[in-house]
């Protein structure tokens, strides 16, 4: 399996391509105007689900997020999820998106 990225400045996805040269899904990012990268989607195409990709798709997001020297925001389900299960990726998380969690569990508080 291989990647192969699109990026026009503005936004760009992951490709995960099999070895038989095959598209299977992708995982899509737009950049921020602060320089970090919004995660907002993530699709691996129906007949391959069985095969797992979601995860390799995430960890390339990762290396290329630690290449460019930039944060993530995660928006994307599958993407918070998976940080969630990652604490040792939370240096990658921008820190808007930490103060934003911090403000969504101090309101749920108040709320209760």
């Amino acid at each position: 399996m291989n990647f192969k990225q699109y990026d026009d400045g503005k936004e760009g996805r992951f490709f995960v391509i099999l070895d038989n040269g095959m598209e299977a899904g992708w995982i899509q990012y737009k950049w921020l105007d602060n320089g970090n990268l919004l995660a907002n989607g993530t699709r691996v195409y129906e007949e391959f689900k069985d095969q797992k990709l979601g995860i390799p798709l995430f960890n390339r997001l990762v290396e290329f997020a630690e290449e460019s020297k930039t944060k993530i925001y995660p928006l994307c389900p599958f993407v918070v999820k998976t940080f969630a299960r990652h604490p040792e990726l939370k240096h990658l998380l921008a820190d808007d998106y930490l103060q934003d969690q911090v403000r969504v569990t101090e309101s749920t508080v108040l709320l209760d």
